[in-house]
Parts: structure tokens; C-alpha cells; sequence
């Protein structure tokens, strides 16, 4: 019976049977010992030693008597050996509203309302839907007969009884249409304190929180014992004077299953939860290992957010504490923002490869698809993918295309391989159009930086992946806008697309290294070629690849609207959502984190965050507010990508 009930509830919860800590911590929790945390807390069951084996108790009993309670009226007073403490119980006496849902999660929101211990119990007893209709229709009987009583002496019916006849016809509707259950609910707050001030203060303060979310609590005279008994474990219900008949949207709207949780119990500190204060781990690698109770086995993230929110910042924190714990990353830079990285992080100085591809002629040709691609057949594919980029030249046009794909192979099959040779190829061929692609492609060539692109087949590439933080920075680069289209693009734009595209398909072949090794590819400015039809592939290409390679791909983009791909969407794993003002942008970064769009609360939340806070998802759909904290000064300075203040001279 008990494991048929666990199976069911699991599907929903995260739950789990009660062992003898749990038995032991509360029991004793519940009698005044508060000493040790309940993280920390080991009951020990006896051992009795033979001379060739050792014998463990399955289990014992815990004598919580070891303390005297001293019955007041409102009160408990429990004398342990070294404290006493002063307890009292709450139970509801009325609701006079409804509770939101969601919004109202009382049960959830207590826990982060009060900066001392409240515990709750809450006894449910299941009341079939035939049997709820049967009582409420006799309740419905009893309040028409006070009511007809009323008419009949020619007086008025209390207002009570027309509320309560509404609320029953209204119910009876519900139990009739959804043939739902209901339950019989018994709710009890218990609150301790050192001393009778303290806990008449912390009496005031729960009534408070619950009228304000229109429950009227009381503390009943003489019942204290009774109460406090219910409070241990699989005890029964006490009275049933303060029972509530709920059904089950008011048990849910209690946020029963709700958890602060966030990240997992161990791995890479990245700050702490704004709610709670609890620390907040992360183990980037942790996905692809199929973890019970998670909901995506990606091991790709999403970092989103507008200018100067922090997400480049937490975005490199993250990658630098995964090469620490034994990780590989490849960080592509546009904005050629990591050039320091060596001299602000001598601890890991010898295993930083910065790759600075600037317009300097001893680079050329290095971004050559021949080049930087090992495998014959992916330098094919690369070229062609890079000049129908460039030249506008699409697959569905029967002429111009052929011609080109053409000349790509001839020099795919020759010993000395490079783009300006597939110029030469276009030359040599009879056909009219060629002459014309080759002049087009041949335009480029000498444009700024775009020599980085077109080799004459001499250049070897000079590319090595072997450190654990590679860093590959384009500085030169003139990335679109979010909002620009790709046909408005300029001419610097869209070469400097092409190089992310290549820059990005050479990270395909890191991905494919030592799957014992966790690896990142990491995409800042990643907007830019996800605009584009070859970005959009190379994306999903990279996603997969990362998943069966054990790699990451990191996204470093302005909002979830970049991610216009829905393969792409689904296939990202913890999510990371940084200050955002524009209301649309909002709008769909709630939905890309799976959280009501339209409800202002939320909206509100991701408009308010400040500098280093960020909205995060984590393996288990558990959504929360975390502030990012890098703990080492020198972290903080040499991840942080703000330009540098002027210092005041002179003056106070």
C-alpha cells in the first residue's frame, strides 16, 4: 500500500519515505533540542559487537520525555537540561476569501516571511466526491430550514446563512461537473520562542501574515497538548472542531510541493538564492548523466538579458570553475573581451590559449574553411556554406549554384586547397556565369579583414585546442544589430557573420575530441548568426553533437527571441535571464522559462532585478532569483566587462 501511494504521488513530488533521521529530528526537534541542523542531524542506532560480527539495531525507541512540558492554556513550556522553550499552536478558524492560485502559496511564503522557525502540519483526509455531495446537499437542507425558519417568524435571514447557501450551491456545481474530491484538511502552525515575550511577539506577527491573506487563525485554550501531539509523525488528527473541507486547487494554492531549491548539493558555487540565503551549486556536466527528477538531459545553456546586466560576467565565471574542476572550454570573443585573462588570472595563466585573429597579414588565410577544417569532406561543405553566404547565391538556384559547387570540389580534390583557389577554378570554367561569381567572390577578398578568410593553399593551420581555456577573439569584427535584417546587412557585417560561422563550425570538430572530458563552447554575441539560416543549423548541429559528446554549448545572447529555433529552445538546459526593460522581450523570456507570461508579479521581477541578479532554471524546472557572487576580489576584476571610471584628481 505504502509504496502503491509513493509511486503515485511521485509522479507529481519529489518525495521520499522517512527514515530514522527524519523520525529522530523531528521528534526531538518538537521537544525543545534545536541545537543541530537538520542537514547535520545522525540518529544513531546502537551497535553490539560479537567477536566476529557486529550487530545494528533496525531500528529503537526515542523517549521524548526527556524533558518536561508544563501545560499552560495557550502555551507549552518545554525544559530540556540546558534551554527552555515556550511553544504555540495555531489552527485555522475560518477563511473569509479566496486565495489566489497561483500567487498565494502560504505554506511556500511563510518559510521566507519570518527570521525564526515555524513549523506546520498538515493532516489531509480524502472524502470521496459521493460522499462530499451527500454532505454538502445535508448542509444545504440545514441552511434552506434556517432560512425558512427565519421567513416564517417574519424575520430577516442572516446575511451568514445567504453567503453560506451560495457558497454551497456554488460548490455542489464544481463537485457535481468535475466529480472531484474533497478533503478534509488540519492545519497547525506551531511557533517557539526563548521566552513568553518573544513568543507573544512572534504570535502577532503569523496572525498578521494570514489575515492578510484572509485565513483568521486561533489559538485554542487548553488544547496545547493535544495539538503539539499531532505534530509527530503519522499521529492521528486531534480534534475535529478547526477541520476546513477544501478541495484540491485550495491545497495546491497552499504551495504543498513547492520547493526554494535551487541548483544541486554540491559542485561550482555561483551565489546564492535571493529568497532563501541558501547557497546556490552548480554541476554543468551533470545533465547528459540522466539525474533522477530532471527535466532535460541538454547540456546546453542559455545566458540572456540586455546590455550591462552581468550576463557575460556570470557567463565567464561559470566557464572558468568548470575548467577548474577538470573542463575543457572553447570561448569564441567578438568583442575580444578576454584578451587580459592571462595577466588578471595567473593561476591558470599556462592553460589560457588566446587566439588573436586580427587583420595583421602574418593571419591571413587562417579562417580559410580549407584551412581550419581536418576532414576533406567538412571544408567541402564549410566553403560552400561561407560563399552562398557571402555571394547571396541560394541552393534552390538551378544556374549559378551548380557552377559554384563545382569549382568548390575541383579544389576540395587538389593537393593545395584554399577559397582564393576556387577563384581561379570559377576562372578556368567555360560556362558564362562563372566569370561573374568568381569577379563577385573575388570582391571580398581585399575587404578589411577579410583576407583572414581566403588563402592561396600555403597556409597550415596554426589553430591548437590543446590548453584547457582556449580563446578564440575576432576583434575586428562589425557584428548587425538584434533588430537588422538579414537583407539590410552591410558588407563588414556580413563578412563578419562568416567568420563566426567558421570560427563556430571549427568548434564542431573540439566537440568531437575525448568524451571523457567535459567541454563548453561557449558563443558570446550570439545573436549574430542565429539571425541567419547557417547560424540557425550550426547551432542545432553544435546542441546535438554536444549532447552525445559530453559538451556544452553556452549562448550569450540578448533575449529569447534570438532563439527563434524550437528544436533549439528545447534542447537548452539551465537558463539564465538577466534585467530586461522592454515589456515583449519580458514576455518572451518568461514563456522560454516555461513561467506565467501575463502574470505582472512575474514581469515585475525580471524588470527590478539589478546589476549581477538573474532569473534561473535549473535541471529540474525549479525556477528561482539568484544573486551571482564571484567571492574573490580578483574574479570580480577580471571577469567584469565595464569600461574602467576615471579616477577624480585632486579635491575630497
Amino acid at each position: 500500500m505504502e509504496s502503491l501511494l509513493q509511486n503515485k504521488i511521485s509522479r507529481r513530488f519529489k518525495v521520499r519515505p522517512l527514515d530514522k533521521n527524519d523520525f529522530g529530528y523531528l521528534i526531538e526537534h518538537l521537544h525543545g533540542q534545536s541545537e543541530i541542523a537538520y542537514d547535520e542531524y545522525d540518529y544513531v542506532l546502537p551497535l553490539k559487537k560479537l567477536k566476529r560480527e557486529t550487530l545494528v539495531k533496525r531500528y529503537d525507541l526515542i523517549k521524548p520525555t526527556r524533558c518536561l512540558i508544563e501545560e499552560n492554556q495557550r502555551y507549552l513550556k518545554i525544559e530540556q537540561e540546558e534551554q527552555t522553550t515556550y511553544v504555540a499552536y495555531f489552527t485555522i478558524n475560518s477563511i473569509v476569501g479566496d486565495l489566489e492560485f497561483p500567487s498565494d502559496e502560504i505554506f511556500y511564503y511563510q518559510q521566507q516571511q519570518f527570521d525564526f522557525p515555524i513549523d506546520t502540519s498538515m493532516n489531509v483526509e480524502i472524502v470521496t466526491n459521493k460522499k462530499a455531495l451527500s454532505t454538502l446537499r445535508n448542509k444545504k437542507k440545514e441552511l434552506k430550514d434556517l432560512d425558512n425558519h427565519a421567513w416564517e417568524s417574519d424575520n430577516e435571514t442572516g446575511s451568514n446563512v445567504i453567503d453560506a447557501l451560495e457558497q454551497v450551491n456554488e460548490l455542489e456545481d464544481v463537485l457535481d461537473q468535475s466529480k472531484e474530491s474533497m478533503y478534509k484538511l488540519s492545519y497547525v502552525i506551531r511557533v517557539s520562542a526563548s521566552n513568553e515575550d518573544e513568543l507573544k511577539q512572534r504570535c502577532n506577527e503569523v496572525k498578521d501574515f494570514y489575515d492578510d491573506l484572509n485565513v483568521k487563525l486561533v489559538r485554542p485554550f487548553g488544547d496545547m497538548i493535544g495539538l503539539h501531539s499531532e505534530f509527530i509523525p503519522a499521529s492521528k488528527r486531534y480534534m475535529n472542531d478547526y477541520i476546513q473541507y477544501v478541495t484540491s486547487d485550495f491545497l495546491a494554492g497552499l504551495g504543498f510541493g513547492a520547493t526554494q531549491m535551487l541548483g544541486e548539493t554540491e559542485g561550482i558555487y555561483f551565489g546564492y538564492n535571493l529568497d532563501t540565503g541558501r547557497n546556490v551549486y552548480l554541476n554543468p556536466s551533470l545533465a547528459s548523466q540522466g539525474v533522477k527528477g530532471s527535466i532535460t538531459n541538454a547540456l546546453a545553456s542559455a545566458f540572456l538579458g540586455s546590455l550591462g546586466g552581468g550576463k557575460s560576467f556570470s557567463n565567464n565565471l561559470l566557464v572558468y570553475y568548470s575548467v577548474l574542476f577538470g573542463g575543457q572550454a572553447l570561448i569564441v570573443d567578438p568583442k575580444a573581451e578576454r584578451g587580459n585573462w592571462k595577466e588578471t588570472l595567473p593561476e591558470i595563466a599556462h592553460e589560457i590559449n588566446t587566439v588573436n585573429l586580427t587583420s595583421e597579414e602574418s593571419n591571413k588565410g587562417l579562417l580559410d574553411p580549407f584551412v581550419i577544417m581536418k576532414k576533406k569532406k567538412d571544408s567541402e561543405s564549410l566553403a560552400i556554406d561561407i560563399l552562398t553566404f557571402l555571394t547571396g547565391i541560394s541552393s534552390r538556384d538551378g544556374d549559378k549554384f551548380p557552377v559554384l559547387r563545382r569549382a568548390i570540389r575541383a579544389v576540395g580534390q587538389q593537393e593545395e586547397r584554399g577559397l582564393l583557389l576556387v577563384i581561379h577554378e570559377l576562372r578556368s570554367d567555360p560556362n558564362p556565369l562563372a566569370g561573374p561569381i568568381a569577379d563577385h567572390i573575388e570582391s571580398f577578398t581585399d575587404y578589411d579583414f577579410a583576407h583572414l578568410l581566403f588563402s592561396d593553399g600555403t597556409v597550415k593551420n596554426s589553430i591548437s585546442l590543446e590548453k584547457q581555456l582556449n580563446i578564440i577573439q575576432v576583434a575586428d569584427l562589425v557584428l548587425p544589430d538584434a533588430e537588422t535584417n538579414f537583407e539590410e546587412y552591410t558588407t563588414m557585417e556580413l563578412l563578419s557573420v562568416a567568420m563566426l560561422i567558421v570560427i563556430s563550425t571549427f568548434a564542431l570538430d573540439f566537440i568531437h575530441s575525448d568524451r571523457s572530458v567535459f567541454k563548453i563552447v561557449d558563443l558570446d554575441e550570439a545573436w549574430s548568426f542565429l539571425q541567419v539560416a547557417q547560424g540557425k543549423t550550426l547551432s542545432n548541429k553544435l546542441v546535438r553533437a554536444g549532447r552525445a559528446m559530453n559538451a556544452g554549448v553556452y549562448f550569450v545572447t540578448q533575449n529569447a527571441a534570438d532563439l527563434t529555433d524550437e528544436k533549439l529552445k528545447n534542447n537548452i538546459g539551465v537558463k539564465f535571464a538577466f534585467r530586461s526593460r522592454d515589456i515583449n522581450e519580458i514576455k518572451k523570456t518568461l514563456e522560454f522559462f516555461g513561467v506565467d507570461k501575463e502574470d505582472e508579479g512575474n514581469q515585475r521581477k525580471l524588470r527590478e532585478l539589478e546589476n549581477g541578479q538573474c532569473l534561473i532554471q535549473d535541471l529540474y524546472g525549479r525556477v528561482g532569483i539568484i544573486q551571482v557572487h564571484p567571492v574573490f576580489e580578483d574574479l570580480f576584476y577580471a571577469f567584469d566587462t565595464r569600461p574602467p571610471s576615471q579616477e577624480k584628481k585632486g579635491g575630497d
